[in-house]
Parts: C-alpha cells; sequence; structure tokens
C-alpha cells in the first residue's frame, strides 16, 4: 500500500462525520488584527479557544483567530494537507497522522486525557470483574475502533491479563454507544467525556480508566509547519491568548460553568446539569503554558511526555495495520514558542 492510501485510510477510520459538518464560526469572530486560521472541536478541550475568542484574548494580542469549530480530529488533518489553517487543536491520534505524514508542529499540550478515557459497567458486573478478572473473558464491549479509546480498552485488558481475542470487540461511535448500553445491550462500554458522565449519573460503575491502565494520552496544539517557520512572533501571541485563557477557566467554577453553557449553545449541544457540572471538572484540569513546557521538553535525558504519548499511539496503530513504523517525533515538537510566550 502506498503512504498516501495509509494515511487517508486512518484519517478516515476517525471521521465521526463528514467535513460539510464542520460548525460555521460565529458572526462575532474578531475583525483586524493579523490573522491566525485557527481550527478547533466541538468537544471540551476545544472550549479554551473559545473562551480566549470571547474574551477578546486574541484580539488583545492583535491576533484576528478566524476560529472555526469542527467535531472531530479528521476533517483538521484533511484541511492541514490543503493548508488551510495555521493553528489547530488536536487529539493525539490525529495528531499523530498529521505529525508523521504532514510535519505538523507540536507547540502545546493542553490535556493529559489517559484518565478521562473510561471502560464502565454496570455495578455487579463491574464488582465481580475486579473480583475475578477471569470473568471478563467473553464479554461484549463497545469501542470506537482505531481511537484513543480503543487503545485505552487494550490497555486495561492487559492490566486484567487479558488480550483482544479474549473479549468481543464491538465497533460503535460513543453517541450509540450511550443508546446501546442504556438499552441494556452489552457488558462494557468505553466512553470519553461528556458519556462518561451521562454513565456514571445513571449508576454505572469504572472497571478501568487510561491512568489506571499506565497510558499517556494528550491532546494537542499543533503549528503548520511553514506557518511556525513564517510566522513566529504569532504562534507565540497564539499562546499566550489561550494561555491566558487557561488561566480564567481555572481561577472560577461558577463563571466557567456559565461560559461552558454558552460553548454548548453555540454547538447545538444539550446535557443535564449534573453531566454538565463534571464536564467542567475535566475543562478545569487544563495545563498551563508553565506546566505544558515541562510536557513539551526532555526529563533526565529522555524522550520528552509527548513523544512517548505518540509513540504509543503509533505502535496501537502498527498492531492494527495502520501504520508501518514509528517516526521520529523528536523534531516535529517545539518547546521554544511556549518558552518565548512564558516571558514576560
Amino acid at each position: 500500500m502506498q503512504k498516501g492510501t495509509q494515511v487517508i485510510r486512518v484519517i478516515r477510520s476517525f471521521a465521526l462525520v463528514a467535513l460539510l459538518a464542520a460548525v460555521a464560526p460565529a458572526a462575532s469572530a474578531q475583525q483586524g488584527g493579523d490573522k491566525v486560521r485557527t481550527f478547533s472541536q466541538t468537544n471540551y478541550p476545544g472550549f479554551i479557544q473559545y473562551v480566549a475568542r470571547e474574551l477578546g484574548l486574541f484580539a488583545k494580542y492583535g491576533i484576528d483567530s478566524d476560529l472555526r469549530f469542527f467535531p472531530s480530529g479528521a476533517p483538521i488533518v484533511q484541511a492541514a494537507a490543503a493548508k488551510e489553517w495555521d493553528i489547530a487543536f488536536l487529539g493525539a491520534p490525529p495528531a499523530v497522522i498529521g505529525a508523521s505524514s504532514l510535519g505538523m508542529i507540536t507547540i502545546g499540550l493542553i490535556y493529559d486525557e489517559a484518565p478521562q478515557h473510561k471502560l464502565i459497567g454496570r455495578p455487579d458486573y463491574v464488582a465481580k470483574a475486579l473480583t475475578d478478572p477471569a470473568s471478563l473473558k467473553g464479554a461484549k464491549i463497545f469501542v470506537t475502533t482505531l481511537s484513543t479509546g480503543h487503545y485505552m480498552t487494550e490497555a486495561c485488558l492487559r492490566k486484567f491479563g487479558l488480550v483482544p481475542k479474549d473479549v468481543s470487540i464491538i465497533p460503535s461511535e460513543q453517541a450509540a454507544t450511550l443508546a446501546a448500553f442504556t438499552a441494556g445491550r452489552g457488558d462494557l462500554a468505553q466512553v470519553w467525556p461528556p458519556f462518561t458522565s451521562t454513565l456514571l449519573e445513571r449508576g454505572n460503575r469504572v472497571l478501568c480508566d487510561g491512568g489506571q491502565a499506565g497510558l499517556d494520552i494528550a491532546t494537542v496544539w499543533v503549528a503548520a509547519k511553514d506557518f511556525a517557520a513564517r510566522r513566529p512572533d504569532l504562534v507565540v501571541k497564539w499562546l499566550r491568548a489561550n494561555g491566558d485563557a487557561v488561566k480564567w477557566v481555572k481561577q472560577d467554577p461558577t463563571r466557567t460553568l456559565d461560559m461552558y453553557r454558552k460553548f454548548m449553545e453555540f454547538n447545538g449541544q444539550t446535557s443535564t446539569e449534573a453531566v454538565l457540572k463534571d464536564v467542567v471538572t475535566f475543562v478545569m484540569t487544563a495545563n498551563t503554558l508553565e506546566d505544558q513546557i515541562r510536557y513539551l521538553t526532555p526529563a533526565d535525558g529522555g524522550a520528552p511526555f509527548i513523544v512517548r504519548a505518540y509513540e504509543g499511539i503509533v505502535r496501537f496503530f502498527i498492531r492494527y495495520g495502520r501504520m508501518k513504523e514509528v517516526p521520529d517525533f523528536r523534531p516535529l515538537v517545539d518547546a521554544s514558542f511556549l518558552q518565548k510566550a512564558v516571558q514576560p
């Protein structure tokens, strides 16, 4: 298989909805300033860009963000090939594809998401499995395949001494998983926010999460390689605007909750109050710019956290025939923009 065809297959695996489902930019997008075409997502890590725009933080640093939202990372990677954006927010799998095939540069790490990826079951089933892991053999598990959730499920099975062939993986997107599991089908559900909160609100229980399974799963900010080389000053200003948004989000849970309601309305999403509060709890764990530097720089002579996280995803892809080898991600991770952004 040719490399281009292989990349397209992986990208399509992550396409939860078509590119045409992209949410149109709000009419209130800033006018004037240096344009930085920003693509983000409608899930909770993309909230930071929304806050930066709504509070006028992009404008504060002389940036017209031209902010556009998409429901998943796949169309953002597809748009990168056509050079349609300058800076974007991505989850680890599409970032891996973009880095290895398009050379996009990782400039920040907004969340370590491993603990937010969960394998959830009904209380009695989970209690039995924790007591007797062998009882998991033959389990019917709803999984969004070739995703970080699938990656987590595989690691959790290993934690209990099992391999994927010991269970029945039922391919399912997140909304379909919620509907099917709530209707009483399956034994376990692999979910991420807000679906984790929804299932837990209904009395279900966590069997395992990505943190317990020892995984590194990141959501990141990436820049187009040519844009980063041509306008490093704008990359730094963009980071400062988002860094201010992170600080604002972490300072006051009540006002962050109110702003997140607006974000959901903007994206046409709804949830119960309990689920909304849970999601905002996750939102408030966003990394400051100073924290992000530590994730992107080597510690004790080893590889940076983000490089290890990317390599783990690639090895997962290799096991499923979606990639052939682990690229060298070190040249594609650049902490220098963050280091400049935190300077007075």
